[in-house]
């Protein structure tokens, strides 16, 4: 895909059949939603994308905890037969100077839904697709265009913008790489392939058990509903992140949003945690979601007391252990791209924007220059960066996410540099 591509080919054929054979519903409550998620969750967990944000049970949390301000939502089901092939989320924000006349439409997505992908059986994509956007347009008339984020390579929806959508003048934006991996094979000939990692988790394992009885579980079913969230909140806040402010328990609405994520998914074993203990008590645990295939790791804490042991670590190999024994498990997504993902040597797949401007003269003017500008930047200068300025950049990104000393390191730290003041 490419800004070059601004060819707006007619879907006239698949148009009229969709007018014959999809009925496409439009729902502006959350009442509305129950009847269709059954159907709803059959469709995302056939998904290619293998994705969590594209089941109903997500967008439903995000609908109602993730929300800005002055922002709406409808979502669009397209049905053939019977049988639901499209489901099209779309959150309304108004134009900062437009207003809400002529407002911006997006899938759902911020930092914790990063994926907006769109949801269709990829045997009717096109037939769908079309059918959902013509019922935005008779719903939202004055809309100037919809964004989609981070929409995962071999998407349906990508196959079928490939040869443009009419009415619409389609841009590329920036292109991601989430990591994944495959665990279709044995897991001891993929642990053979990470050098020292066999070695030092057995290493880490002992260390551990010097502290008393290790036991490593996955928890699933009612269990992993709300009871454990509030223990796994209690455990990321105790670290770095509650010195840094940046815990899950110092965010209402992220609290909120995980919540209704472990209500939902939780009775129906797609909402998971694999925990250490030591004596019994919790020292590292990892939230887990699943969509078809497909096993999120979503967030992860441990006990800094233990930290010597490598408790990440160490869970983290048992994930992905215990993901290789699971035959129902096809990879392990993390939906980001994260450093210590390259300890596990995971492979990448690409994740684009996508921005579809509205054929008309007002969104061209208001939306064109921006998406070519953007474009431009992915395409021609974002790949002649040096490397060097890239990663001082993403260091200075990252600076909000340093570890803080606790109190009892910084003291350790203090009495270092009065017994060496070269060090400074």
């Amino acid at each position: 895909m490419a800004i070059a591509d601004l060819s707006l080919v007619s879907y006239a054929a698949a148009r009229a059949s969709a007018s014959d054979d999809v009925q496409v519903v439009t729902v502006h409550e959350f009442d509305g939603l129950a009847s269709h998620v059954p159907a709803w969750d059959q469709l995302a967990n056939r998904a290619p994308q293998q994705i969590p944000t594209l089941l109903p049970a997500w967008i439903d949390a995000f609908l109602h905890h993730r929300l800005r301000s002055k922002e709406r939502w409808l979502c669009c089901f397209a049905y053939r037969e019977g049988a639901l092939i499209g489901v099209l989320p779309v959150v309304i924000t108004p134009h900062p100077i437009l207003g809400i006349s002529r407002p911006i439409l997006r899938t759902p997505s911020d930092d914790l839904t990063p994926s907006g992908d769109v949801l269709l059986a990829p045997e009717y994509a096109g037939l769908a697709f079309c059918a959902l956007l013509e019922e935005v347009r008779r719903e939202i008339p004055g809309h100037l265009g919809l964004s989609l984020t981070a929409v995962r390579h071999g998407a349906p929806v990508l196959q079928v913008l490939r040869s443009g959508v009419q009415g619409y003048v389609r841009c590329s934006g920036l292109c991601s790489k989430f990591s994944f991996l495959n665990v279709q094979g044995r897991f001891d000939d993929y642990l053979a392939g990470l050098g020292n990692m066999r070695r030092n988790l057995k290493r880490f394992h002992k260390k551990l058990e010097k502290q008393g009885a290790v036991s490593i579980d996955r928890i699933q079913g009612a269990q992993a509903g709300m009871d454990f969230l509030e223990t796994f909140m209690a455990l990321e806040a105790s670290g770095w992140k509650g010195r840094n402010g940046t815990a899950m328990a110092d965010n209402t609405e992220a609290v909120s949003f995980y919540q209704a994520l472990a209500e939902h998914l939780g009775a129906r074993g797609d909402f998971e945690w694999y925990v250490i203990r030591v004596q019994g008590q919790v020292i590292a645990a990892q939230m887990c979601i699943r969509c078809g295939g497909s096993l999120m790791l979503a967030k992860i804490a441990f006990d800094e007391d233990y930290s010597d042991c490598r408790p990440g670590h160490l869970l983290t190999g048992s994930v992905i252990q215990d993901a290789f024994a699971r035959p129902e498990i096809i990879e392990i997504n993390h939906l980001s791209n994260a450093d210590w993902e390259g300890y596990w040597r995971m492979t990448y797949d690409e994740y684009v924007d996508v921005q579809l401007i509205r054929r008309d003269i007002l969104p061209i003017l208001c939306q064109f220059p921006r998406a070519a500008a953007h474009y431009a930047y992915q395409r021609y200068a974002r790949p002649r960066i040096p490397s060097r300025l890239k990663q001082a950049y993403r260091a200075y990104r990252r600076r909000g996410d340093r570890k803080p000393l606790r109190s009892a390191d910084s003291r350790t730290v203090r009495k270092e540099r009065l017994a060496d003041p070269s060090s400074e």
